[in-house]
């Protein structure tokens, strides 16, 4: 399949053009597609399809840089991880949120809790795995979705710092969500705790789970996946391909996103589930919220996440909104439809979460 590149320009244009007819011979294996322009979407609200005019697609050349050595991707990381920390303290003054720093079980955690606490969720947590191309967002950084769900469903969250490449790849990140996960056991009830992330969180908060039923762990009351990588091999799924350039924030899968995969996966390759968990065991998962878009580069990964769940027998619900792009509902956090997806979540994980049993102490587990 032939791809084309998109350009900066006051309205989005890409190469996503359906001109495609059925294969002319037998063995002919790619459809040809030409190139049209894609206008800001319709059926949208007005702040989101606004929100599309003001953020066009960037040009997609960065996408493909690649830090040469170690010591190029740890300064490459600290500086962008060094921006996004200043938006982060801006977001969590106009959040009024408090945000409190601790190690657990060896584990960097950020505790995140917003002004006020709903009563529903007076005795709760929220297990927050941060993405971030599994390089990127360590300590501060990776706060932003933290502080909207603290916020947005007036619920305390902890936020695991795992460690990541190119210094830890895999298994360390779900090496330490399952020291984190059963430290928080000691004290509290699996049943009034939920985990989940979005992009590369959302792949470690489904490796972590499928490990946690291999070690015998007791498993949280549900799953929160948004637009997850559930599939390290860089051609792996249609959107990688029809919404390329569609896709305003990952735009591409590019070499620095596949270089960044491939570091992440370490010794143990791609296709290990504990780096791909669409190869790994979904039985005996709890209940999954799965968030997508029509536009997102990892549609067809949340889809097949979903498939997988429910052929497991799991409770899943896949919600995919018009026009969005990756994790959108963060990117424009202040439209209708991001304040749909958090009302959903929420929604979602309160049908699942249980208040703890009379003469039990909040949040903690009845022996």
């Amino acid at each position: 399949m032939s791809k084309t590149k998109t350009a900066a320009a006051p309205m989005v244009t890409l190469a996503i053009a359906l001109s495609a007819s059925l294969p002319a011979a037998a063995g002919q294996s790619h459809l040809e597609i030409g190139p049209r322009t894609l206008p800001p979407s319709a059926g949208v609200s007005e702040a989101f399809r606004a929100s599309q005019i003001a953020t066009p697609i960037l040009d997609p050349a960065p996408m493909d840089f690649v830090p040469s050595t170690e010591a190029d991707w740890l300064a490459y990381i600290e500086k962008k991880d060094a921006a996004t920390e200043v938006n982060v303290r801006h977001l969590a003054e106009a959040l009024e949120v408090t945000i409190t720093k601790e190690r657990i079980a060896g584990v960097n955690v950020h505790w995140v809790t917003p002004p006020e606490v709903a009563p529903k969720h007076q005795d709760h947590l929220f297990v927050y795995i941060h993405g971030g191309a599994y390089v990127f967002n360590g300590g501060m950084a990776g706060l932003v979705e933290p502080m909207l769900i603290a916020s947005r469903l007036q619920m305390p969250v902890i936020s695991i710092d795992y460690r990541m490449p190119p210094k830890h790849p895999a298994p360390a990140a779900t090496d330490d969500v399952i020291a984190a996960w059963s430290a928080l056991l000691e004290s509290r009830s699996p049943d009034t705790m939920v985990m989940g992330g979005t992009s590369a969180g959302a792949n470690i908060t489904l490796a972590a789970s499928q490990r946690f039923v291999q070690q015998g762990l007791a498993m949280p009351a549900a799953l929160y996946i948004g637009t997850p990588t559930v599939d390290l091999n860089a051609d792996a799924g249609d959107s990688r391909y029809l919404n390329e350039g569609a896709d305003r924030v990952l735009i591409k899968m590019g070499d620095f996103a596949t270089a960044a995969m491939d570091l992440y996966a370490g010794t143990l390759g791609v296709e290990h589930p504990y780096v791909s968990p669409i190869f790994g065991d979904f039985t005996s998962l709890p209940p999954t919220y799965l968030i997508s878009g029509t536009r997102d580069l990892l549609l067809s990964d949340t889809v097949r996440a979903h498939r997988a769940l429910r052929r497991a027998g799991v409770d899943a619900q896949l919600h995919v909104y018009e026009g969005q792009g990756h994790a959108d509902y963060l990117v424009a956090m202040n439209t209708p439809e991001s304040n749909e997806h958090f009302e959903e979540l929420n929604r979602f994980v309160l049908m699942h979460l249980r208040q703890p049993q009379a003469g039990q102490l909040p949040g903690v587990k009845a022996k």
